[in-house]
């Protein structure tokens, strides 16, 4: 369990402050504020309460199967047995009453599973890193700078030297730029990245002291841009896109220590670097992992156990994983 500082930039009702100190990743997609955002996107959306605690349910709908349930990076459990298992039941019972072919949680350990009963089986896929690297914030900034490998120190200073600066995305029209930068990231690298109203959507439902778009200029030119979390102790690095023009400036490289200053100034304990490949896609993530590995070499993964389904109508789940086969 990561110890984390419990530093709160925002006031917390109690059982986001159980998120807070139960989870490794700060408890962000276990928060009101993340549920929020699903309504903008206009994901139905549930949070389920124990005495102690509660979940964030998300209904994610599909073809010809139907709709299913996906709990982000939770539930998040605590030592007390009995709340955890009046709180499972509470979310295979609302699962239940909405008639979904069954619930996907994402456990912050494996033996979380416990708390459930019925068939269980490991989803093929994860909504959420499995592996990711979390940088210690709790050393001074010399400490951080001195402890990267040497080439990403270079890179930093050099971006600094080459004119790079860092400011704060503060409009939509921010947003509009940045989204340019993703779309021509997902064609150069050939990923998927979401549509521009999630970016949109998130810009305005999170509090800014919990969220930055962070923008990578040149002569007032955007060249790059990340978009950084702050919860519960913990910042997480969401998303990042870059322009295929000008990277020998190496404005990622300044983008991530202006990020990890910020979350220090913030009060955070811990960046999370959110996505590394040290078991599975090696070879697909080897330049990422590398990239990050760079500003926390001296660190071990965090590895988190990954998504499991919970089956309560297997004809539906069966045809599901039949359609899986064919990407469907």
């Amino acid at each position: 369990m990561v110890n984390k500082k419990l530093v709160v930039l925002q006031i917390m009702n109690d059982k986001e402050e159980f998120l807070m100190k139960n989870s490794l990743d700060g408890g962000l997609f276990q928060s009101e504020d993340w549920g929020n955002f699903q309504g903008l996107l206009k994901n139905n959306f549930y949070i389920i309460k124990s005495e102690k605690n509660q979940a964030l349910i998300i209904e994610n709908k599909l073809p010809i199967v139907g709709s299913y349930f996906y709990v982000p990076r939770g539930p998040v459990f605590s030592s007390d047995e009995k709340d955890n298992l009046i709180l499972a039941r509470k979310i295979k019972n609302k699962a239940q009453e909405k008639k979904v072919g069954w619930f996907r949680v994402e456990p912050q350990k494996k033996e979380n599973l416990k708390y459930f009963e019925g068939l269980i089986f490991k989803s093929k896929k994860n909504h959420q890193p499995a592996e990711t690297l979390m940088l210690d914030l709790n050393k001074k900034l010399e400490n951080i700078l001195a402890e990267m490998k040497q080439k990403t120190r270079y890179n930093v200073k050099l971006a600094q030297k080459r004119g790079v600066e860092i400011r704060i995305a503060k409009s939509e029209k921010d947003i509009d730029f940045f989204y340019e930068l993703v779309k021509e990231t997902s064609k150069r690298d050939k990923v998927k990245f979401h549509k521009k109203d999630y970016y949109q959507k998130i810009f305005k439902s999170i509090s800014k002291e919990n969220l930055e778009f962070l923008l990578a200029t040149k002569n007032s030119k955007i060249i790059g841009g990340i978009l950084v979390s702050y919860f519960g102790g913990v910042a997480i690095y969401l998303h990042g896109a870059s322009s295929s023009e000008n990277r020998n400036l190496m404005a990622n490289y300044l983008l991530q220590w202006e990020a990890i200053k910020s979350a220090k100034k913030k009060g955070m304990s811990y960046y999370d670097f959110f996505g590394i490949a040290v078991s599975e896609n090696k070879k697909k993530w080897e330049g990422i992992t590398r990239f990050k590995k760079g500003f926390a070499s001296e660190f071990e993964p965090v590895i988190f156990p990954g998504c499991y389904d919970l089956v309560l109508n297997p004809v539906k789940y069966f045809i599901y994983r039949v359609l899986q086969v064919f990407n469907f």
